[in-house]
């Protein structure tokens, strides 16, 4: 008491004035008794992926929440110092040097989307410190000697690969395409997944690419008559693939399903979220989809934290005591994130020995208006269960040349039942998709599926 109140004025007290004076320290210093741990964070305001717009709030509902339990960090208090990195390595390297040498000392680096997480996580061991991304999906964060304190609770772009390969073995589909968006995320996730299919005995005819307009790649497809197609964008591009399939290949009149890779979260959880974005329309706001995975990172740190208090104090330290000299606490922090396991708002929380959120996929179809499960995929074990209740219309699956778009479009958005194809040009489409076309590049009808963290 006389450390945190030392400024107090010093004069003599009478013995009845001493009951008052104790009041009123005992009511005016508790929040001087609570350390500050203060995390770095970089949320995407703007940009190609404003994942900080619902990310954000939902971070600060974890840490609310973990501030005001006294069984988790009970003599800490959890602080954001948070700035807009518009999804800009350029713009995040300023923003990391204003967060590195700016007073107060940062325990933690809490990155967004995948580019401002590679910059942030190469440079991050200079100063010892543990990265915690929430919307970070490049496959090659997973490299443990490149980003040897990086941890996500988003999983890598690659998770549902496995997945993929199982369905085209199970539907004997022995040929397949690709598009890609000539971005690293999905260079490395198309990378990956050749590598799988080639072990399954699958061929890749035609692998096409675009950076900006993807008009040439899509008739290169429909040049070589690709069937199976699996292409991989952000969700801008997403809807320029799409509007050039429909405009130069497809009729307008034609309608569509749209397969959906999303997040299952608590309606709790979506509840408080949408008070707190104050009603904003969730289509409109960026990161609503990843927003689970920002409030389940905070979790993970304050439980990992908590957890290296005992140790700490084992060995003569504290969390306080942190700087960036400092690789024991460093070290205590990287094992206590290495063993978490927890029941988030986005489903069980645990990380692989890349850092990487681990998780059973769940396979969905969309049947009579609304979501049939029809499969589980446990990629740890290579099982697929199945239940077998998946539905088609027009050609048989079983065809290696049944025409099929898969694709993988990253940030989400909506989840929408049955719209017009050609209105997929004005739809804000954001998320993982899967197209399933059937019959002729002339003549579509779309089967809508969906991955999701099971």
């Amino acid at each position: 008491m006389k450390r945190l109140c030392q400024n107090l004025p010093r004069r003599p007290v009478s013995r009845y004035s001493l009951t008052f004076i104790l009041t009123v320290l005992s009511c005016s210093c508790p929040a001087l008794g609570k350390k500050k741990l203060y995390i770095g964070a970089l949320f995407p305001m703007s940009g190609g992926w404003p994942g900080g717009q619902a990310c954000l709030p939902a971070a600060q509902m974890a840490l609310d929440l973990v501030n005001n339990r006294t069984d988790i960090l009970p003599d800490y208090e959890l602080e954001l110092i948070h700035y807009d990195s518009m999804c800009d390595p350029g713009e995040a390297t300023k923003l990391l040097y204003d967060l590195l040498y700016t007073e107060p000392i940062k325990i933690v680096l809490m990155p967004g989307c995948s580019s401002v997480s590679t910059l942030v996580a190469e440079a991050a061991r200079m100063w010892n410190l543990i990265v915690l991304s929430y919307g970070s999906s490049s496959p090659a964060l997973s490299n443990r000697q490149r980003f040897p304190t990086f941890f996500r609770t988003h999983p890598s772009a690659t998770l549902h690969n496995p997945t993929r390969v199982q369905l085209f073995q199970k539907w004997k589909w022995t040929k397949i395409a690709t598009i890609q968006q000539t971005t690293e995320v999905f260079t490395s996730t198309l990378d990956d997944l050749e590598e799988r299919v080639k072990e399954a005995g699958i061929e890749i005819s035609v692998r096409q690419s675009f950076l900006t307009d993807p008009a040439v790649a899509v008739k290169n497809l429909k040049r070589q008559d690709a069937r199976i197609i699996v292409g991989l964008f952000y969700e801008t591009e997403a809807r320029k693939v799409f509007c050039e399939v429909m405009f130069s290949v497809c009729p307008v009149s034609n309608y569509c399903s749209v397969m959906v890779s999303r997040i299952q979260t608590s309606q709790e959880f979506l509840a408080q979220l949408m008070s707190k974005l104050g009603g904003k329309n969730p289509e409109e706001t960026g990161g609503f989809q990843e927003a689970p995975l920002a409030y389940d990172a905070v979790w993970a740190l304050a439980l990992a934290l908590n957890k290296t208090i005992g140790p700490l104090r084992a060995k003569g330290h504290r969390l306080e005591d942190f700087n960036y000299n400092n690789r024991d606490i460093t070290a205590e922090i990287y094992r206590a994130m290495n063993t978490s396991s927890f029941e988030g708002v986005s489903g069980h929380v645990v990380f692989d020995a890349q850092g990487s959120r681990m998780a059973w996929t769940l396979i969905e179809q969309l049947q009579g208006g609304s979501y049939k499960k029809i499969g589980y995929y446990d990629s740890t074990k290579g099982n697929l269960s199945w239940y077998g209740n998946d539905k088609w219309i027009g050609e048989e699956h079983s065809s290696s040349y049944a025409p099929l778009f898969l694709c993988l479009i990253l940030h989400p958005a909506p989840l929408f039942p049955q719209i017009p194809f050609s209105s997929l040009c004005c739809y804000p489409l954001l998320f993982t998709i899967s197209l399933s076309v059937v019959k002729d590049w002339w003549s579509i009808c779309i089967h809508f599926f969906r991955f999701s963290l099971a």
